[in-house]
C-alpha cells in the first residue's frame, strides 16, 4: 500500500468537479467512439494529396444533465495515453485536443485563431493578420457580416470570409509546416450556443462538420439536455452522433469509491462494504459522488488517512448536507416561484413519456390548480409551457433520451422538488 498523500488530496478538493476525476470509469465506450472517428478522419500521407483528410459528418456530443460528468470526459481527451485506445487506436500518433468554452466563443475569430495557432502556431500570425483586415474591411462596409441592401459583391460574401480565409491560409502552408496528427475540437457548455443556421459562428461549426478544409478534425461538443437540440438548429445534424451520460452502476460506484481511496494511498481493506453504503445515496450520479469523495477527503485529512478513526455517522451527515445544498442551488428562482406546478408535474411524470406527455401534466395540472400558474419569465415567449420544460431540462429535473422520450436523471431530485412543492 502507498503512503498517504496528503498534498494530493488537498489539491484535489480544492480543484472542484469540473477537473477529471482521480478515477475513471463507465465512459469508455464515447471516448473510443471519439478515438475511432478521429483516426478515421488521419490519412497518413495525405499531405501529398491535397483534400485526402478529413471525414465529413463525424461531430459527436455528449449530452446530460448536470453533474453527470461531461467535463470530466473532455478533459480525459486531454490524456490519450490514459484511454483504453489509445495504443491500438492510433498507433504512433497521438490526437491533439482544442479544448474550448462555449463562453469565450462570441465571434469565428474566437473559434479560428486557437485552431490556426495549433495547426502552425509558427505561421498563425499570417492568417490572424489577413483575417483582421478583413474584419477593418466589414466593419468599414456597414457592419461585420452585415447586408447592406444590395451591396457589394464583398459585403454579401464577408459572413463567409473567415472560412474561406482559413482554407486559403492552410493550403499556403508547406506540407512539412501542416499537422502532424488528427485533432478534436471539443467544446464545453454548448447548450450555450443559440446560434440559427446563418449566425457566423454556426458558419465555423457547419465548416468543421463538414469537413470544408480537408482537415484531419473531430467536432466534440458537450453540454446540457438541450444541446442536441441547438446543434441540430445550427444544421449540425449529418452523421452527428449522439452520447447520452447519466448515472454509474453500483459496479462503476464501488470501483469509484475504492480507487479514490488507492490514489490517496489510504488503506480500505475491511471498509469496503462501508464504502459502498456511503455512497449509495448518491444514485451514481457523477457530481454527488465527487461530492462524497470530498467530504470523505476532508474527514481523512483531520485523521491523517486512517479509515480506522473515521466518524462515519458524521460523514453520513455531510455528505446529505451537500446533496441538498446541490438541489437547492439547481431549483432555480423560477422552479421556486412554481413550485406547487413543478412538483405537481414532477409527481405525475413517469419515464418513458414524450414531450406532448409532459406537456399534457402542465395543462391538466393547471385546469386543477388555478394557482399553478407558470413563472412570469415565460409569459412573453412564442410558447411558455415548452420553454418551461425546457428549463426543467437545463436544471436537470428532466431528461431526454436518444430516442426522444424522457427521465428523470437525478430520482433524489425529483423527490426533493415533489417535497419543496407539498407534494408527497
Amino acid at each position: 500500500m502507498s503512503k498517504f498523500n496528503s498534498s494530493a488530496l488537498r489539491q484535489f478538493i480544492g480543484e472542484g468537479e469540473k477537473e477529471a476525476p482521480p478515477v475513471f470509469v463507465g465512459r469508455e465506450h464515447i471516448l473510443d467512439d471519439i478515438l475511432a472517428v478521429s483516426k478515421e478522419s488521419w490519412k497518413p500521407g495525405a499531405w501529398f494529396r491535397e483534400g485526402s483528410h478529413g471525414v465529413a459528418g463525424n461531430t459527436r456530443i455528449v449530452h446530460g444533465a448536470p453533474g453527470a460528468g461531461k467535463s470530466s470526459i473532455l478533459r480525459r481527451l486531454e490524456d490519450w495515453e490514459m484511454t483504453p485506445s489509445a495504443a491500438s487506436g492510433l498507433p504512433g500518433v497521438r490526437p491533439r485536443v482544442l479544448l474550448l468554452n462555449s463562453a469565450a466563443i462570441g465571434s469565428p475569430a474566437d473559434l479560428l485563431e486557437p485552431l490556426a495557432e495549433l495547426v502552425c502556431k509558427r505561421r498563425a500570425v499570417d492568417f490572424v493578420r489577413e483575417y483582421e483586415r478583413h474584419l477593418s474591411l466589414g466593419v468599414s462596409l456597414g457592419g461585420v457580416g452585415v447586408n447592406v441592401g444590395e451591396g457589394t459583391r464583398e459585403s454579401r460574401d464577408f459572413p463567409l470570409a473567415g472560412i474561406k480565409q482559413f482554407k486559403n491560409w492552410v493550403r499556403s502552408l508547406p506540407w512539412h509546416s501542416r499537422l502532424k496528427a488528427p485533432v478534436i475540437v471539443a467544446i464545453d457548455e454548448a447548450q450555450r450556443f443559440d446560434h440559427d443556421a446563418g449566425s457566423l459562428v454556426a458558419r465555423v461549426l457547419q465548416a468543421l462538420h463538414d469537413n470544408a478544409w480537408s482537415l484531419p478534425l473531430t467536432l466534440v461538443l458537450a453540454g446540457l439536455g438541450d444541446t442536441p437540440d441547438k446543434s441540430q438548429k445550427m444544421q449540425l445534424t449529418r452523421g452527428t452522433r449522439l452520447h447520452e451520460v447519466g448515472c454509474l452502476s453500483d459496479g462503476e460506484t464501488r470501483q469509484v469509491m475504492e480507487g479514490f481511496c488507492r490514489t490517496f494511498g489510504v488503506n480500505a481493506e475491511g471498509f469496503e462494504a462501508r464504502l459502498v453504503a456511503y455512497a449509495e445515496p448518491s444514485e451514481g450520479w457523477p457530481r454527488h459522488l465527487h461530492f462524497a469523495q470530498a467530504v470523505l477527503g476532508q474527514e481523512l485529512l483531520k485523521v491523517h488517512g486512517d479509515m480506522q478513526a473515521l466518524d462515519w455517522d458524521l460523514l453520513d451527515a455531510e455528505f446529505r448536507k451537500s446533496r441538498i445544498s446541490y438541489y437547492r442551488a439547481q431549483q432555480s428562482p423560477m422552479m421556486e416561484s412554481a413550485k406547487g406546478l413543478t412538483a405537481a408535474v414532477m409527481m405525475q411524470f413517469k419515464a418513458g413519456m414524450e414531450l406532448p406527455d409532459i406537456e399534457n401534466l402542465v395543462h391538466e395540472s393547471q385546469k386543477e390548480e388555478r394557482r399553478f400558474s407558470l413563472p412570469k419569465s415565460f409569459s412573453g415567449s412564442p410558447d411558455p409551457v415548452l420553454g418551461f420544460l425546457s428549463h426543467l431540462v437545463h436544471q436537470g429535473a428532466i431528461q431526454k433520451s436518444d430516442d426522444s422520450t424522457y427521465y428523470s436523471p437525478i430520482p433524489s431530485f425529483r423527490s426533493f422538488l415533489i417535497e419543496q412543492g407539498g407534494g408527497s
